[in-house]
C-alpha cells in the first residue's frame, strides 16, 4: 500500500510519481518557499529560508532515523525540534513556531492528538505518520484534517522530505485562496451595484445579495436560470442580444437601458458588461454590473425641457437687457453729477490755499521788480550804463522766472481740477499724478505741520523700484481721489504728523488684501492672478476710525468729522471714481494708529513706446515727471 493520501482520492502511488518526477509544486507568489522542480535524478535546487520541523516521537530511535533522513534530503533544509508527547507538543507551539508538524500514531490516540494540536495551531498543516498501512486510518485522518498519512517504514529521505514540503506548500495555498475568495465575496457583497454572471448559455451562475434581492430571489434560485425566468419577453430577448454581442465582439458594452423589476417598476440603469475568459484565454460567460440611475435620468429630462423654456424667455430677457443697459447709463451720468459736485466742494475747501500759493509768487515777482527798478534807477541817476554781468540781477530774473510758473500751473491746476467732462483715459505716470495732488495740497500740509514721506516700494521693503509701469487713467479724476484721501488724512492728524504715499508695482500672485475686502470696491473681482498692478498706500499718523464706523464710512453723507468740516460724499464719490477705472480701494486702520487707504490699478500694456518696468527703452517714472514743468519741484517744496 502506498503512504500517501491526497484528500478523499483514496490510497494511491503519490509518493512514487513525486520521485519518478512527475510532480512540480509551485507555491503562491505570497508564499514563503519558492516552487521546486523535481527530475528523474531526484536533484533539487532550493534557495528558501529552513522549514522548521515539530516532530512528536516518543522513539528515540526512530526520532533520531526520521532526523536523519531529513538532514539528507535535498529539496529543503530543515530544523527538527523533537519531543516525546502531546503535552511538550502543546508548549512547543507557542516556543518553536512550527511550519508543519510531524505527529506519530501510537496506539489509536493519533485523533485526538492532532485535534489537540489544531485547536492549539489551526494554521500549522500535520502530517500523520504510522507504522501499518491502514486504509481506515488513513482516511479517518485525512476527514480530521491532516494534510498526509505516512508510513514509517515505506518513506525514505526524499518522500519524507517531499511530504513536509508539500504539506506547506498546500497549506499556504489553502490559505491564500480562502483569502482571496474572502476578499473578492467581501467587495462584491460591500459595492453598492448589482453584479451578476452567466455562462454562455445564458443562464446565471452568480449574483450578489443585492442582485438577489432586485429580482426577488435567493442565490440558490437564481443559479442556472436565465432572464426568461425574472423579466417580461421582450426585456429578457434583449438582455440575450446583448451577452451575445459581448460574447462574440468581446468587447465592453455600456449604456443607460431601461430595466423592469420583476414587481412592474420601471426604472433606467446603468450597465457595464464584459466578457468572461478562462485560463487559456476562451470566453465562457459574461459578467456584468448595473446600478439605478433613475434620478439622475429623470433630472436630465427635466434639464432639457427648463433648457427649452429658457429659450423661450431669451427675447423677453434681451428686451430686459437693453433697457437695464440705458438705465445704466442714466446712472452713469448721475454719478458723473455726483463727482462735480463734490470736486466744487473740493474747490471751496482749496480756495484759500490756492489764494495764498498764489499770493507768495506774486509778492516775489514785486520785491523782484522793486529791486530792478531801485537797480537801474541808481545806475540811471550815475549816468553810468548797467552791467550785463550782474549776478544778483540774473538770481533775481531766475527766481521771478520760477515763481510765474508755479503761479501758473498752481491756476491752471485749480481750472483743470473743477471742470467737469467724461473719462479721459489715457497712460500716466501714477508718481507724477501724485506730485501734483501734493501739490494742490500744499497749503493745508503746512498749516497742520504735516511733513510727507515718498517710496517707490512696499511697506517693509527697503529698496525703492528702479521704474513703475504707467497706469491708464484720467490723471485729474484720480487728482481728485489722491487730494480727498490727504485731506483726510490731514484732517485726522489734528496738529502734526507725517503723511506717507507709497507707490509700487507687483504681479498678483494669490488674492491680494486688497481685493479681499468688497466694501471699497464692487469691481475688486476683475483682479485676477497674474496681473501686474500699480499700488498706492496712503498711510497717516492720526488717530484712526472706530472700529464701529469703520463699515459705514462708504454711505453717502455718513463723517466723522465734525460739523462744517466736510459734507459725508468724499469717499463715495473717491469710491466711484476709483471703479470707473476698473481699480479698487480698501481703507483700513493700522497696526500701531493711523489709517491706510489702499489703491490699486491695472498696469498698462506694454506698447512700442515700452511702459513695463522691465522694458529698458521705456520711459521711467523720473522722465515721466520731467514732462509736466514744476511738477517735480512742487512736490519736493511739498514736502518740506
Amino acid at each position: 500500500m502506498s503512504s500517501c493520501l491526497r484528500g478523499e482520492e483514496g490510497i494511491s502511488s503519490l509518493h512514487d510519481r513525486i520521485h519518478k518526477g512527475r510532480f512540480h509544486y509551485f507555491s503562491l507568489a505570497n508564499a514563503r518557499y519558492p516552487s521546486v522542480l523535481l527530475g528523474e535524478s531526484g536533484r533539487s535546487v532550493v534557495d528558501a529560508p529552513p522549514i522548521n520541523v515539530l516532530l512528536v516521537e516518543p522513539e528515540a530511535a526512530d526520532a533520531r532515523s526520521l532526523e536523519a533522513k531529513l538532514s539528507a534530503a535535498r529539496i529543503a533544509h530543515f530544523n527538527v525540534t523533537n519531543v516525546s508527547d502531546i503535552d511538550a507538543a502543546t508548549a512547543s507551539l507557542i516556543q518553536h513556531r512550527p511550519d508543519v508538524i510531524l505527529l506519530s500514531s501510537r496506539n489509536g490516540s493519533s485523533m485526538d492528538a492532532m485535534a489537540r494540536l489544531q485547536h492549539q495551531a489551526p494554521s500549522v498543516p500535520i502530517i500523520l505518520l504510522t507504522a501499518h498501512d491502514d486504509d481506515t486510518v488513513a482516511l479517518e485522518a485525512i476527514r480530521g484534517g491532516a494534510q498526509d498519512y505516512l508510513v514509517k517504514d515505506k518513506v525514505d529521505d526524499q518522500t519524507l522530505a517531499h511530504g513536509l514540503f508539500y504539506a506547506v506548500q498546500r497549506k499556504q495555498a489553502e490559505e491564500a485562496l480562502a483569502e482571496s475568495e474572502a476578499f473578492y465575496h467581501s467587495l462584491v457583497e460591500s459595492l453598492p451595484q448589482c453584479i451578476f454572471r452567466k455562462d454562455l448559455e445564458g443562464r446565471f451562475t452568480f449574483g450578489n445579495s443585492r442582485f438577489c434581492n432586485e429580482i426577488g430571489r435567493t442565490h440558490e434560485q437564481l443559479v442556472g436560470k436565465t432572464d426568461a425566468d425574472f423579466f417580461p419577453p421582450a426585456l429578457a430577448a434583449k438582455y440575450r442580444a446583448d451577452d451575445l454581442h459581448v460574447i462574440e465582439t468581446g468587447k465592453t458594452f455600456e449604456m443607460v437601458e431601461e430595466h423592469v423589476t420583476p414587481q412592474g417598476d420601471k426604472l433606467y440603469v446603468q450597465v457595464i458588461k464584459t466578457p468572461v475568459y478562462d485560463a487559456v484565454g476562451r470566453v465562457i460567460g459574461t459578467q456584468g454590473i448595473f446600478w439605478d440611475v433613475t434620478e439622475k435620468y429623470r433630472a436630465q429630462e427635466d434639464l432639457r425641457q427648463a433648457y427649452a423654456e429658457l429659450a423661450e424667455k431669451e427675447r423677453e430677457l434681451l428686451k430686459t437687457m437693453a433697457a437695464l443697459k440705458l438705465s445704466h447709463e442714466e446712472l452713469i451720468q448721475a454719478q458723473l453729477q455726483l463727482i462735480q459736485a463734490e470736486k466744487l466742494e473740493s474747490v471751496g475747501r482749496l480756495a484759500a490755499g490756492v489764494a495764498h500759493e498764489v499770493k507768495n509768487p506774486l509778492a516775489v515777482l514785486l520785491m523782484g521788480l522793486d529791486y530792478l527798478k531801485d537797480a537801474f534807477g541808481q545806475i540811471g541817476a550815475g549816468g553810468a550804463a548797467p552791467r550785463s554781468d550782474d549776478d544778483t540781477v540774473t538770481q533775481v530774473i531766475d527766481a521771478m522766472h520760477d515763481a510765474v510758473e508755479r503761479a501758473d500751473m498752481i491756476v491752471r491746476g485749480l481750472v483743470d481740477f473743477s471742470a467737469n467732462r467724461q473719462l479721459d483715459l489715457a497712460a500716466q505716470d501714477i508718481e507724477a499724478v501724485i506730485a501734483q495732488s501734493l501739490v494742490l495740497v500744499r497749503h493745508e500740509l503746512t498749516n497742520a505741520h504735516v511733513s510727507v514721506a515718498q517710496q517707490r516700494h512696499a511697506a517693509g521693503e527697503a529698496q525703492d523700484q528702479p521704474r513703475l509701469p504707467r497706469v491708464t487713467v484720467d490723471a485729474l479724476k484720480i487728482q481728485q481721489v489722491l487730494v480727498n484721501l490727504f485731506m483726510n488724512a490731514i484732517h485726522a492728524m489734528g496738529d502734526g504728523g507725517i503723511l506717507t504715499v507709497r507707490a509700487y508695482w507687483q504681479k498678483l500672485t494669490e488674492a491680494e488684501p486688497q481685493t479681499a475686502r468688497n466694501e471699497g470696491s464692487r469691481k475688486a473681482g476683475r483682479f485676477r492672478v497674474g496681473d501686474e498692478v500699480v499700488i498706492v498706500e496712503v498711510d497717516d499718523t492720526g488717530c484712526g476710525i472706530p472700529p464701529e464706523k469703520l463699515d459705514k464710512i462708504w454711505d453717502p453723507f455718513f463723517t466723522t468729522k465734525p460739523t462744517g468740516r466736510g459734507t459725508g460724499l468724499g469717499l463715495s464719490v473717491t469710491r466711484k471714481i476709483v471703479e470707473l477705472h476698473e481699480g479698487s480701494i480698501v481703507i483700513a486702520n493700522r497696526q500701531g494708529g493711523g489709517v491706510r487707504a489702499t489703491l490699486m490699478f491695472h498696469a498698462a500694456q506694454a506698447t512700442g513706446t515700452g511702459t513695463s518696468p522691465g522694458n529698458e527703452k521705456g520711459e521711467g517714472a523720473a522722465a515721466s515727471r520731467s514732462t509736466a514743468p514744476g511738477a517735480g519741484r512742487a512736490a519736493a517744496d511739498a514736502t518740506r
